[in-house]
């Protein structure tokens, strides 16, 4: 249930009684005043049912044709190049990966052999400094629940990796919000485990962490000007010296990756122009009426989506964050249990922000059309084993790019969740490595099975398991077609 981010006018006074819990909580666990005010905004916003609804009737969809494309910047590299020295690298690093069932960060997951996202992550950022002779600062917003252990695998990695002389740390935090329980609209509480009392409150977060935190203006006091910004989890999202330059040259203040819609794509959120403001906005899933989903659905109509990666020039991120007194985003209500491993522990709901929803806020903000090469995210254990797998192959920058002699596009991944929803369930039904998927056009398993080594699927897949009991594919087997076991 998103909604649009309102002005935070005065709320009403029982709607001040009933927030009263939440900031006793959020005080006594030393949450800077700018964040509870603006948690405060939001769980109004939260209370009055605002549904930040957006309809075809107030949207504009994107021309073919109006968006720059990514292969048409190869003009601004040299622009970018004399960029990069004020340019900042940051990885959002927050996500545990709860819905597979994880503890710690993502980033730790073993993703290439043993190389995990955030080995691959350095590797790239190394050798961008050793081909620019250029130490940029590549910096982790971390959670209060990823910050120790991927700083832990930083300091191991390649005898430690540091951001040098530029003075800028390696991590700042995001905050943290009180989950709210579903009975009672009030502070969850599991004095078992109080942690869990929180969640980290999205990625949108990284415009106040970056104040509060005192990030924003240590980059600018020390001359840095730009910041790209993606997810840890997207291995396909590199240092780009032709968008950099773009930003530089033409003096952008917020550049957005965008990649076109397939159909696979076609029931998550989109870009569009509202037709009010002439600004480019996100509207996610929950923002679409009931009566339209059709044309939400349509990838002719609505043709780009958001990769979440982004460009942003720090001096007007600074500007825009004080004339609003916060960044100015779309609320996304996700509902949770409060123990994301255990599905009998009390419903909540979980505030939350996504970074890209600033784009309406930013005058001049342009997407970009990227190739699907620069987006390569996982998610759920499906992504994970098309990453794993031969479908993807590693750059010598560290990339993780399709492999050209994969079906294009890569196959759909349907795992049964029952048996693969989580990590270790996952990890342990293919003890000898995943699959080749490289001529396999889809993918579609149903019940308990376990793939032994060496295992190749061919074509449109799908192994079915009615049994009962759990079955295996054997080693060196070769799958085509429907097996059912």
């Amino acid at each position: 249930m998103p909604a649009k981010s309102l002005s935070c006018v005065n709320a009403s006074t029982d709607m001040t009684a009933q927030f009263r819990p939440f900031a006793k909580k959020m005080e006594a666990a030393g949450i800077p005043s700018i964040v509870i005010n603006i948690f405060k905004c939001y769980y109004t916003q939260f209370q009055y049912g605002a549904q930040g609804k957006l309809s075809e009737r107030e949207l504009l969809p994107i021309a073919p044709g109006e968006l720059p494309r990514y292969e048409d910047l190869d003009g601004y590299r040299d622009d970018g190049c004399q960029a990069l020295s004020r340019t900042v690298v940051i990885k959002l690093n927050g996500g545990l990966g709860t819905s597979m069932g994880l503890t710690g960060p993502k980033s730790l997951l073993p993703v290439r052999g043993d190389k995990t996202f955030l080995d691959l992550i350095l590797r790239q950022a190394q050798i961008i400094r050793d081909d620019f002779g250029i130490t940029f600062p590549q910096i982790f917003m971390n959670s209060f629940s990823t910050e120790q252990a991927t700083l832990d695998r930083i300091a191991d990695f390649n005898s430690g990796f540091d951001n040098g002389e530029s003075g800028i740390p390696l991590s700042f935090l995001q905050h943290k919000y009180p989950k709210i329980l579903v009975d009672n609209a009030q502070p969850a509480s599991w004095p078992k485990n109080p942690e869990l009392e929180w969640n980290p409150p999205g990625h949108g977060d990284i415009y106040t962490a970056m104040v509060t935190s005192g990030m924003i203006q240590n980059m600018l006091k020390r001359g840095y000007k730009y910041a790209f910004v993606s997810n840890s989890d997207n291995l396909g999202a590199i240092m780009d010296e032709g968008l950099l330059g773009y930003m530089a040259k033409e003096n952008l203040p917020f550049i957005m990756e965008v990649a076109r819609r397939t159909t696979s794509d076609r029931k998550g959120g989109h870009l569009t122009r509202l037709l009010k403001t002439g600004r480019y906005a996100l509207r996610e899933t929950a923002q679409c009426p009931s009566n339209e989903e059709v044309s939400f659905c349509d990838i002719e109509r609505h043709r780009f989506f958001n990769t979440n990666s982004i460009w942003i020039d720090l001096e007007v991120l600074e500007k825009v964050f004080a004339a609003h007194r916060m960044m100015p985003l779309d609320l996304i209500v996700n509902p949770k249990t409060l123990d994301p491993r255990d599905s009998d522990s009390p419903e909540v709901y979980q505030l939350e922000t996504a970074m890209g929803s600033a784009i309406s806020a930013f005058y001049d903000a342009t997407p970009v059309i990227v190739p699907r090469s620069r987006f390569a995210p996982v998610k759920t254990t499906g992504d994970m084993l098309l990453t794993m797998s031969d479908c993807y192959r590693e750059t010598e920058d560290a990339t993780l790019v399709p492999n050209p002699e994969c079906s294009n596009p890569l196959p759909l991944v349907t795992l049964d969740s029952k048996y693969y929803k989580k990590i270790d369930d996952f990890q342990k039904r293919f003890p000898g490595g995943v699959p080749s998927l490289r001529e396999c056009e889809s993918l579609t398993v149903k019940g308990d099975v376990t793939f032994e080594a060496g295992v190749i699927l061919k074509g449109e897949v799908v192994v079915e398991n009615t049994s009962g009991t759990p079955k295996v594919i054997a080693a060196g087997s070769e799958v085509e077609g429907k097996v059912v076991l």
